[in-house]
């Protein structure tokens, strides 16, 4: 029988520090924004596009639709989102930020600065550019070879004349 050194594999290193990534974020984003790591993706989705549907969202999330719902109902409820019905397709719900959600947006992004800074305290900068690189080449060519190209690798663009116009600015790198 063959044996595999799992534990220093690419693979379950990155899963492993993913899955740290998401408790920490989470727990900060509970703590400070009152809002889980769901709720953020979901926030971070509509601050690049808002007003798109409960579906595009979860392709762009890589989620089932009916996964997203009891996310989105929360956000509702909270204030912090209003579905409206798409006037293009009557079966469809559009989602859009609300104003409580708009105030919030500094103290999510805070938190995620907050763990970004945490999680390369000590790294220099240069094998931080090293190591982003490396982990895009690294998905580019899973994705070339299994061609398993998906919707959450595709950049958000506005295409909705709904959209709210508060602009809100998502830099890339951060968490």
């Amino acid at each position: 029988m063959k044996s595999y050194d799992f534990q220093n594999s690419i693979g379950f290193i990155v899963n492993r520090t993913a899955r740290v990534f998401v408790k920490a974020l989470d727990s900060e984003l509970r703590k400070s924004a009152g809002v889980t790591f769901g709720q953020w993706k979901v926030a971070v989705m509509l601050s690049m596009q808002d007003g798109i549907t409960q579906k595009e969202i979860a392709n762009k999330l890589g989620l089932e639709a009916a996964t997203i719902i009891p996310i989105i109902d929360k956000l509702e409820k909270e204030g912090l989102v209003e579905r409206q019905v798409d006037q293009a397709d009557r079966r469809n719900n559009r989602i859009y930020r609300t104003e409580k959600m708009l105030d919030l947006w500094d103290q999510m992004i805070e938190c995620s600065l907050k763990i970004r800074k945490i999680s390369v305290k000590d790294i220099p900068e240069e094998h931080i550019t090293i190591m982003r690189d490396c982990l895009e080449k690294i998905c580019e060519n899973l994705n070339t070879d299994f061609n398993i190209g998906s919707d959450t690798d595709t950049a958000i663009t506005p295409s909705n004349k709904n959209v709210k116009k508060k602009k809100v600015e998502f830099k890339q790198g951060v968490t």
